[in-house]
């Protein structure tokens, strides 16, 4: 069994074929680290390492990998590129041309074989969070039934998936890249479209603004799972963390909905980091989950265990395997706090309090601080760090403090560094662990649990006057707000 299982990852690598990207800016310095943040896919070996690390050389950074099939990366911003989202398949090269104007607009040019592609997917609203929630929520607000807000995504579904189909018959796109461009279209916009409801739903503030009951709500969710559906076996070959994060929304809003489902229980979730209803899951679905979660800090040595026991040949074993062996003992403890910026992280020392109050007060004394409350586990709170330099050199031009606060548990204290410099998260950070969540619950009003991603902005005061501020997605609408309650 073990030969069968090296022919296999030996054929893999065979049949896999080289990926080349090129990225050219102008008058940038060298070595700005610039991370690319890899799909997750049958692509085994992508499990040890999530992401790439590579730095501009005159003007410019390259990254070529091996893939035997088609997939989805995306460039988190730097200092020199905003966000970009790629789609790739095997012997793909493409070309990307980053200019910045005097007013800090970045434009990108698109080369290769599917550029036309590449350009919809970084500029159609259909595919950008903070476009389509600001036409989107407006239909939310102004819906008398969930099946309008329905009806209303697979509207926007067509359009695009038109404007897919037009590319490929006029040839320009080819056949795998037009199958993953249906799949990333399917994945995005579902995966936006829940976040931005189930944000409305959550959010008693916001929630109250609507004309529906919270049953309608939840049949929605439910609904907009059954028709852009994450189990269906299309998606086997194609993974992106929106996929990811719409088969754990999907298998929630089952276990919520108590509707009668099919599991596929093989006692695979119950470190107390995963959840018991990701049963409902397909089994080769939960094989590929298991894989994130694992190299993701939520689940431990002993899980794996089980896992091997129920996926005895499975691709991924050597991989996680080897992630587990090369696990580093944490040089920081809890509490730590420190600063990042430059590619460099400055340790200052232990805070002396978890209470968020004091961190604030004792720390920040006389400025007003922007918080970010995020975790490892959490693909959300990820997703959202690809705006965090915007954020960031806008708060810096206002004088105000950005604060990242951890709140993992503590023996994933080991996580908590390399992600701060793999996402390039400029600023103070607090590594609180979870201990600081009775704080948070206190000072929220929220007894039962904070839900994250969350952000929290405090006057120079140390005074609590945005309790859920906008997403960094939303860009000026979220700087907006923030300089009108600090006026």
């Amino acid at each position: 069994m073990k030969n069968l299982f090296c022919f296999l990852l030996i054929t893999q690598f065979v049949n896999a074929q080289n990926v080349f990207i090129k990225l050219k800016f102008e008058n940038v310095s060298d070595s700005i680290p610039i991370v690319a943040n890899k799909s997750i896919n049958d692509e085994a070996g992508y499990f040890l390492l999530n992401t790439d690390t590579i730095y501009t050389n005159n003007n410019q950074s390259e990254l070529k990998f091996k893939t035997a099939n088609a997939g989805y990366m995306y460039f988190s911003f730097s200092r020199v590129n905003p966000s970009i989202n790629i789609l790739y398949e095997p012997d793909d090269v493409i070309e990307l041309t980053v200019s910045k104007s005097l007013d800090n607009k970045y434009s990108v040019q698109y080369g290769g074989k599917n550029n036309d592609v590449l350009l919809a997917i970084n500029t159609d609203t259909t595919y950008h969070y903070r476009k389509f929630s600001h036409k989107f929520r407006k239909v939310i607000f102004e819906a008398n039934k969930g099946s309008d807000i329905l009806d209303y995504i697979k509207k926007e579904h067509k359009i695009a998936l038109n404007k897919l189909q037009d590319l490929y018959n006029n040839e320009k796109i080819s056949k795998s890249m037009f199958d993953v461009s249906k799949l990333y279209l399917e994945a995005t916009l579902s995966n936006n479209s829940k976040s931005i409801i189930e944000d409305i739903f959550r959010i008693e503030e916001e929630y109250v603004n609507t004309k529906l009951p919270k049953s309608e709500f939840l049949d929605l969710l439910n609904n907009l799972m059954t028709e852009f559906n994450p189990f269906d076996d299309k998606f086997k070959n194609f993974t992106s963390y929106g996929s990811l994060d719409n088969l754990q929304a999907t298998s929630r809003f089952i276990n919520e909905s108590k509707l009668y489902m099919k599991r596929y229980d093989k006692e695979l979730w119950k470190n107390k980091n995963a959840r018991d209803y990701y049963s409902f899951i397909p089994l080769h679905y939960q094989e590929r989950l298991f894989a994130h979660l694992f190299v993701n800090g939520r689940l431990d040595e002993n899980d794996l265990k089980q896992f091997k026991k129920i996926f005895p040949n499975s691709r991924y074993t050597a991989y996680l395997e080897k992630y587990l062996e090369n696990k580093k003992v944490a040089e920081f403890k809890p509490y730590s706090f420190g600063y990042f910026i430059n590619g460099k992280f400055e340790y200052y020392k232990q805070v002396k309090s978890i209470d968020i109050n004091s961190i604030i007060t004792d720390n920040f004394k006389g400025k007003p601080v922007f918080v970010d409350l995020w975790a490892a586990y959490c693909a959300p709170c990820f997703q959202e760090f690809s705006h965090s330099q915007k954020l960031f050199s806008f708060l810096m031009a206002n004088n105000i403090e950005m604060l990242y606060i951890a709140i993992d548990k503590e023996n994933d204290i080991a996580k908590w560094q390399p992600n701060i410099k793999n996402n390039y998260l400029e600023g103070n950070h607090i590594f609180a662990s979870d201990k600081i969540q009775e704080s948070l619950q206190k000072l929220l009003n929220e007894p039962n649990g904070i839900y994250i991603p969350r952000y929290l902005l405090f006057n120079a005061k140390g005074e609590l006057v945005l309790p859920s501020t906008k997403k960094p997605s939303e860009g000026q609408v979220l700087y907006d707000e923030i300089l009108n309650a600090l006026k």
